[in-house]
């Protein structure tokens, strides 16, 4: 979506932001909004928001106006109420032109009668003997909705992800391979397998929407000894089908008072370190990440993992530059 004149000449106006960026997470029951401070070489969570279905478009417009939040980066997520993640053979065809070749296949896979708007991701490990790609498929309505209502709310639109990704962008950087467990409120468990910060292996844990509704008791009698069985099967795949190293550590951010029982629990059973998830991030007063949106907090943290990437990038075409001017003065 391109900004009119008027848009334009509007956000100029407006000066720059103070706010280092902004994170927007469209789940199932509402839109949720944090925003991020730079102070020094310290980013800090300083503000949070909810906004309802109905009209988080003027929410969202009120709320920007009122806390100065005009012309920051805005980053979205999406939960998995707003697309679908298919698995794909890919293409047969040269790199470049993978993109507009995904079309086809995915004409047999959604539904006829909506126009979607799609990407994909390059898994960085495959089972041996197949070559298959990601595909996110979201309805171009959705897009243009939340593309109109961020816009109109004067924020700078940056990238729209889904909430998979996001919380790769929060799991600390290890050569071991890690394994988070995330979910928001009475939503899915997210399990994510992340090395270099590179997603290897990502799936959804059903059945467990309620888990912030048992008892310790009722956790010790099924539901952890489920969990543990769901969260080995994919340590299992992870290691024989895609023949990767084992997962070293595991990180928790579930929907539960009893977290911490939880990840006793979870270490008794699986011989592995299980952490809270605490992303590189300080969080303002009155804030922790036990109430926190991943997805939120991801996807606001989007921007600095790209400066960290542009830094690295920058310092490795110095030390080539450097490397090839010693080879020649030799």
């Amino acid at each position: 979506m391109r900004l009119s004149w008027r848009q334009l000449v509007k956000s100029k106006l407006k000066g720059k932001s103070s706010y280092f960026s902004i994170g927007i997470a469209f789940s199932g029951e509402s839109v949720l909004l944090c925003a991020l401070q730079k102070k020094g070489d310290e980013l800090q969570w300083v503000l949070d928001a909810s906004f309802s279905h109905s009209n988080w478009q003027g929410q969202l417009a009120d709320y920007v106006q009122r806390h100065k939040l005009a012309n920051t980066d805005c980053y979205v997520s999406l939960t998995s109420h707003w697309y679908q993640l298919l698995q794909i053979e890919k293409p047969k065809v040269p790199d470049e032109e993978v993109y507009a070749a995904l079309g086809w296949p995915l004409k047999d896979l959604l539904p006829p009668n909506t126009e979607y708007v799609y990407d994909y991701l390059n898994p960085p490990a495959q089972v041996a003997g197949q070559s298959k790609l990601s595909v996110v498929a979201i309805p171009h309505k959705d897009i243009t909705n939340i593309s109109k209502g961020i816009y109109d709310a004067d924020l700078t639109l940056k990238i729209i992800s889904i909430e998979e990704t996001a919380t790769v962008e929060l799991t600390p950087k290890s050569d071991d391979a890690v394994m988070s467990l995330v979910q928001e409120h009475g939503e899915e468990i997210v399990l994510n397998i992340v090395k270099n910060n590179e997603l290897y292996f990502t799936r959804r844990l059903k059945g467990f929407e309620n888990l912030g509704s048992y008892s310790e008791n009722e956790l010790s009698m099924g539901i952890t000894e489920s969990l543990c069985v769901q969260i080995q099967r994919s340590m299992d795949y992870f290691e024989s089908q895609l023949r990767q190293s084992p997962v070293r550590k595991v990180l928790l951010k579930l929907d539960t008072a009893l977290a911490e029982q939880l990840a006793s629990q979870i270490q008794e059973n699986m011989g592995l370190p299980v952490c809270p998830f605490e992303p590189e991030i300080s969080c303002g007063s009155g804030f922790n990440f036990k109430m926190a949106s991943f997805s939120c907090l991801g996807a606001a943290y989007v921007k600095q993992s790209m400066l960290v990437e542009q830094k690295n990038r920058k310092q490795d075409e110095t030390d080539s530059s450097n490397l090839s001017s010693a080879e020649v003065a030799s």
